[in-house]
């Protein structure tokens, strides 16, 4: 069931570590708010009854590093939530006032953005100009939409256009429980069955050998969706409560009508139903949230809600779900080679609780400048595409990064005809060859998550330091970062690792 989030006014209790950062934590100088140019271009157009969706974020905003250090101690999948629970303490205190005016003004959809000390809106330009004075509101934002990747969308049978009697409808869409299409069970991980030719070329199956398989670990895929009706990847949906977030609310279970989202997990988690391994950890496990609704369009303050969700899938602040891993296929594609920071902070918590946040660099190349936001902020891992020689392919988006000039990609993966998973459409299960960016960071999610199976003391940025290129060594990155030897010999530990 998918989780949607309530407005700042919702009355949930407070933890004592919660009210702990609320006391001490963010400060801020009282200045008016900016309201942004492409606001301001269409509030040049205004109708007095027509109202815009907009981000409106507060001067406010507490410290990341105070919040971080105090959720340190914790085991990692505990720390998002906790993080999570203070962010929305210390916003129903901060915005209560901003609140409180828009209710006045007439404002009936008001959705708190915790991760950003936000309030998401429909005002009217009149609104706009006077709420923007306040004094504790930093700037407003046109809340833009956002375009899911271009494919023809596939119809879902569970829901047709027409009016189709019960009877009528796949018997897949009355099953609550993960199988793959036409029924058939759910596939699982064959160690005997051979990976895909892009696996086999990472070294998967020597990790596999060792015992990293990615089990334990869980990766969260921020995209279009998931096809769970797909034998091979039915069985590794975790399944918790929360684990599904449309934040639309339009489908209540795992689903995906454009597919892309089905490709990239496949890459990741893929299993063998196939008789081939598609997955680079096949035992690891996904959960999903769908960031485009049924016209294909996700706002920023979606994705505001969705980094939220990451934190904390299922709403509790004592349940351990945080993921180890975000794949992250989605970008600010129409600002290439520019810098905008508006998911910087989301990036920042996501950071602080553990998570590997990765990012397609995009595929804007091949000149130079063209890195693309989110993926170029601080905190994210830009995954670059190789092509068939191994060489940055010349659709891939280039650095050096327009935010802190570092170079980008920050790693580079194989991202050209890649053979994974498609829609399944509940009928068939179908595969497709893939190419872009999307495809390269989804590898990397699935390294990752091995990595944090054999490495679950290390720091994140440690473990991503060891999937970045070293001069003069052949051996696959994988198997390197993983501590296998130049002769193929796994690393020593890999036994101890794989008992626990």
């Amino acid at each position: 069931m998918p989780v949607i989030r309530s407005s700042a006014t919702s009355s949930s209790s407070t933890s004592a570590f919660a009210l702990a950062v609320l006391l001490g934590l963010g400060a801020g100088a009282a200045h008016a708010g900016t309201v942004d140019s492409e606001l301001t271009a269409l509030l040049r157009r205004e109708s007095a009854s027509l109202r815009y969706p907009v981000v409106i974020r507060l001067v406010k905003q507490p410290v990341v590093a105070d919040f971080a250090s105090r959720v340190a101690g914790l085991a990692q999948p505990q720390r998002g939530g906790r993080l999570l629970e203070a962010l929305e303490a210390y916003a129903r205190t901060q915005q209560a006032g901003l609140v409180q005016e828009l209710k006045l003004r007439g404002v009936e959809r008001i959705t708190s953005l915790a991760t950003v000390n936000a309030v998401a809106a429909e005002l009217t330009a009149k609104d706009i100009r006077e709420v923007a004075t306040r004094d504790d509101v930093a700037s407003v934002r046109y809340d833009i939409g956002l375009l899911a990747p271009a494919r023809q969308v596939l119809a879902d049978p569970c829901h047709p256009a027409r009016p189709t009697a019960r009877a009528r409808l796949p018997k897949s869409c009355s099953n609550p429980q993960p199988t793959g299409s036409a029924g058939k069970p759910a596939a699982a991980f064959d160690p005997k069955a051979p990976p895909s030719a892009t696996i086999d070329a990472l070294g998967a199956a020597q990790a596999w050998a060792a015992g990293f398989t990615g089990k334990g670990v869980t990766v969260a895929v921020i995209d279009t969706g998931v096809d769970i009706r797909h034998v091979d990847l039915a069985g590794s949906f975790r399944g918790g409560a929360g684990d599904w977030f449309d934040v639309h609310g339009e489908h209540q279970r795992p689903m995906d009508r454009h597919g892309h989202g089905s490709q990239i997990a496949g890459l990741v988690v893929g299993a063998s139903g196939s008789g081939q391994t598609v997955g680079v950890a096949p035992q690891a496990k996904w959960i999903a949230a769908r960031i485009y609704n049924n016209r294909n369009i996700g706002r920023l303050s979606d994705l505001h809600r969705v980094m939220a969700w990451v934190l904390d899938p299922d709403g509790k602040a004592s349940t351990p779900d945080t993921p180890q891993v975000a794949l992250n296929a989605w970008g600010l594609g129409d600002r290439v080679g520019t810098c905008d920071t508006e998911f910087a902070t989301d990036i920042a918590w996501l950071r602080a609780a553990g998570v590997h946040v990765v990012f397609a660099a995009g595929n804007a190349g091949p000149s130079a400048n063209t890195s693309v936001s989110p993926a170029n902020n601080p905190g994210a891992l830009s995954v670059g595409a190789l092509d068939e020689n191994g060489r940055l392919a010349s659709f891939s988006s280039r650095g050096p990064s327009a935010c802190d000039a570092r170079a980008y990609p920050d790693l580079a993966a194989p991202g050209d005809m890649l053979r994974t998973t498609d829609l399944s459409a509940g009928v068939m299960d179908a595969y497709t060859m893939g190419t872009g960016s999307s495809y390269a960071a989804a590898l990397v999610a699935g390294e990752l998550a091995l990595l944090v199976q054999a490495r679950p003391a290390l720091a994140a940025s440690d473990r991503e330091d060891l999937l970045r290129a070293v001069p003069g060594d052949s051996r696959p990155t994988l198997l390197r970062a993983l501590g296998f030897a130049w002769n193929g010999v796994a690393p020593a530990m890999a036994a101890a690792e794989v008992q626990r």
